[in-house]
This record gives structure tokens, sequence and C-alpha cells, in this order.
């Protein structure tokens, strides 16, 4: 995966795994009882000032985030690594404004994140000396204040709408239930009825891949400084599995001359969630790379079709229906006709697969490494309940018609040769040999030749172990390039070779 692509902030995803099971909404128990307080915007009142909220200078702390990455780990299933967000933030209690700044680490990096700066209705992006707008950033910026009790409460008198559903059983005790339409649609927020502290929010959000998750954030550890009380633990828990993991190390009031600028440029921008830029569909170009070789390009993802004999064969289907579908329009326009489609799968980071569904709704084949078969099933079980897509429509009269490689698969008699690239950091993945134009898609595992990399190297060691002798290569964050310049990074590590 393209990590620094990936992670521009850390959670760009807001999705994690749901192994098992499906999304539904967080439904009260149905031992749920009458509430003794019904007045909503009063029982949230009361919880702003429990919190501290009276506090007239910013609330300040100091956190880190443990983020699961199983969207882009090298197996579909734990153990998947994690990335490490050391956070700084401020939250100005009477707008509910936040400003958030960190550093990550994750595996091969350690690098700063721009500045953060958001509201209920709206997110924007430190750019030079300047806060610009991040639509494509506001469901990031929307997750990051879901951890946060404080913004979570002060959007809530500021949004307006909140009901009382009654009492009902939270984490082994009677919580105050509160009902309100958000961001992603009816969301609930679970009181504690001693306290007045939050317990929990529970919402479903919409997801690239599997359709809906039901995603609940929970507060625990509480702690008490000078009036303030802060969670010093909270979570992010999709599907009823845990994807964030927050430990706060450090709070209490900002000192005045300290803490950053709190001020929006523009107050009326209301941004709705959505996908970050790398997952947004936008309409893909043609780059030729031979008579019957295209590259089918968009900011942010290459992919491939190769038209050999009768058959379209497919190089990945990466961001989901949407780009599918406009894929689907291009190639018909490219090579005309109705022809049988073999779409190759590649590898499995979440992005690079979600145009499966679409694809094996309208008949295609999937060929990818054996050891991908259970997880693309498992894509193609997850019930798409809030918005169907075509596969959802179409389920029950399509079949999953697979091919397994294992080492190497030979197709179009011979034109096309799969194999397993098979390094370390690449098991499970394949690249795909157009023998006759001597053109090696790549996948994933060449995302730059500025320097050799772990992945150039694997890729590299793999056409020497087949033999193959390409004279151009292309992936989906990789450009045609001539296989020369692999070549030369690639003896860098190998000057024996």
């Amino acid at each position: 995966m393209n990590y620094q692509a990936m992670i521009p902030l850390g959670l760009v995803l807001a999705a994690t795994s749901p192994l098992y099971g499906q999304a539904t909404a967080h439904v009260p128990d149905p031992h749920c009882r009458p509430a003794a307080h019904t007045d909503a915007p009063a029982v949230l009142r009361g919880a702003f000032q429990v919190l501290g909220g009276n506090l007239h200078v910013a609330l300040h702390q100091r956190m880190t985030d443990a983020v699961t990455q199983d969207y882009q780990s090298d197996r579909t299933y734990p153990p998947f690594f994690l990335a490490f967000f050391n956070r700084e933030s401020w939250l100005e209690p009477a707008t509910g404004v936040a400003r958030i700044r960190g550093r990550v680490v994750f595996p091969g990096s350690d690098s700063d994140v721009p500045d953060i700066l958001s509201s209920a209705n709206s997110t924007f992006l430190m750019r030079d000396t300047a806060f610009a707008p991040a639509g494509g950033m506001h469901g990031e910026g929307l997750l990051l204040r879901a951890l946060d009790p404080w913004a979570v409460i002060a959007d809530w008198i500021a949004g307006g709408g909140a009901t009382v559903e009654g009492e009902c059983p939270v984490r082994d005790y009677y919580r105050t239930m509160l009902a309100r339409s958000g961001p992603y649609g009816k969301e609930r927020l679970a009181l504690d009825r001693k306290t007045g502290l939050p317990v929990s929010l529970a919402r479903v959000e919409p997801h690239y891949l599997w359709g809906q998750v039901a995603v609940e954030y929970v507060y625990s550890n509480w702690s008490e400084e000078r009036g303030l009380f802060v969670p010093e633990s909270s979570f992010r828990i999709v599907d009823g599995t845990p994807e964030v993991s927050r430990s706060v190390s450090e709070f209490g009031p900002a000192a005045p001359d300290s803490a950053p600028s709190l001020a929006f440029s523009d107050t009326t921008t209301r941004m709705a969630p959505a996908v970050p830029d790398f997952l947004r569909p936008t309409p893909p170009d043609s780059v030729r790379v031979a008579a019957g070789v295209r590259l089918l390009v968009n900011r942010g993802y290459a992919e491939g079709v190769v038209f050999l004999g009768d058959t379209l064969y497919l190089l990945d289907a990466t961001q989901g229906e949407e780009r599918a579908r406009a894929d689907s329009a291009l190639i018909d326009h490219l090579f005309p006709g109705r022809h049988p489609v073999v779409l190759v799968v590649t590898d499995l980071a979440w992005p690079h697969v979600a145009g499966l569904r679409y694809w094996v709704a309208r008949g295609a084949t999937v060929v990818s490494h054996r050891a991908s078969r259970a997880f693309l099933e498992r894509v193609l079980r997850r019930r798409w309940t809030r918005a169907p897509d075509l596969y959802e429509r179409r389920r029950k009269g399509t079949a999953f018609s697979f091919r397994a490689v294992d080492d190497s698969l030979s197709l179009a008699d011979g034109k096309l040769h799969l194999y397993a690239i098979d390094g370390p950091s690449s098991e499970g993945a394949l690249m795909a040999y157009v023998k006759d134009d001597r053109f090696l898609w790549a996948s994933d595992y060449i995302q730059t030749v500025r320097q050799p990399t772990t992945y150039l190297n694997e890729v590299w060691g793999a056409v020497h172990r087949t033999g193959i002798t390409p004279l151009r290569v292309a992936a989906e964050h990789l450009p045609v390039t001539p296989w020369s310049t692999i070549d030369s990074l690639a003896r860098v590590a190998h000057p024996n070779s």
C-alpha cells in the first residue's frame, strides 16, 4: 500500500473490518424504561456543566491513538499492524471548535501530520500558514470529534433536535438514552444517570467496501482535575471490533498565551461527510500502453485493461461501484462490443478491491491468489442494507466464479501470465505480464522510482525468478515507466546480480 497516501492524517478511511456479522444500528434494549428527565436540552446542558463546560479558555489535551490498519495490513486476519498518533488538541467550549496536531508512527515512517481545525459542520487543514477547506477530510474530522465527549456534547447542544428515548442498559448500568439526527442519520448518546457524564455514542456509518458499519464510541477511565472531567480512555468500536484506542496522558485548561488560534476563516461552510480524496471516483482517463493494453487512471488509482482474443482482462478494480461504472463506460468506448470479462485481483488492500462487487454482478470471472478467496467471498457475503449496490440487487441470480493462482497462471493462450511476487512483504500478491507487449503490471508493489524500496526490490526479484523480460512497467501509483529504471534502482541493493 502507499502508506503516505493512505494515512495523510491517520484515520482517513474511518473504517475497520467487520470480520463477522452485519452492521446494525444501536437498538435500545427491550428492557428500556421511561426516563426520569425528558427535557433533552436540559440533560445536555447538565452534562456539559458536569464536564466543566463553563471553562473560559480552551481545554488542552495530549493523547495517543492506536489505530488498527486492517484495511492495508499484509493479511486479512489478525494480527494487523497499528499506526500510533501522538496528538495535542485544543477545544473551545463555547464554540466547540477543536484544533488537533500530531505525529504518526507506523511501519517504516515517523512524520508530522497537518493541523486539523474542525467544528460539527466543517473541517479545515493547515496549508502553509493558513487553513483551507478540506471536505474530503470532514469524515475524519467527525471521527476525531466523536472520540472526544467534550466535542460530542457541544455538537449535540448546538445542533438541536435531541430527544430522550428512555433509560436503557448500556455497559452494565441503566443510562439516559438520547437520540437525534446526526451527520450520518440517527445516532444515540448514552449518559450516566448518576453523574451525567457521557458513556457512549452509537450510529451507523456508510462504508465504501462493507456498505455500512455499526460504530460505537465508548468513553471510560474518567479523571477529574480542577473541576474538569476527561475520559483517559476512549474507543471506536466497529461492528464489535475495536479500531481505535485512545489514551489521554495530560489535560487541563490551556494557558491563554500558548493556545493556537481556534478561529475559522469561514464560519458558514457546511460540509457533508465524504470519502477521502484518494477514494473519490473521479472520471478515469485512458493511457495507451499498446494496441490492446490501456491504463485507466484517475487521481487516486491506475488500473489496467488488456484485450486479448475476445476477452477483457481487468487488472484490479479500485474505489468502488461508481469508479467501476466509469471504467466500464470507458472500456466500452475503447473496446466496443460484448466481451467476457476476467477481473484479476492482485492484492487485497480494501480500496484496491472495492470494485469487486460491481464486476461480479456483471458476470466477471475473478482470478486471484488462492489465499485471497476467503476474503473476497466475505466481501460478497456482506449485505448492503442502507444503500443496496448492484451486487446486492442481483445477489440471488449471481454466482461467484473464481480461479486460483498459486505460483503462476497462464491466460489467453499464454499471452497473459500471472505470477506470485512472493517476497517477504508481498506474500499473496500477484503481478501480471503481457508477453507480446513486454508490459508488466506491478500491482501496488512499485510506488516510487525516486529511490530503491523493499517493494520494488521484491518485484525485481520476482521478475528475475520467473525469467520474464519486461520493457515497461506500471502500477496503481506508478505511471508507465521503463523497466531499465527499475533495474538500475534494484541493482543498487543487489550490486552482484
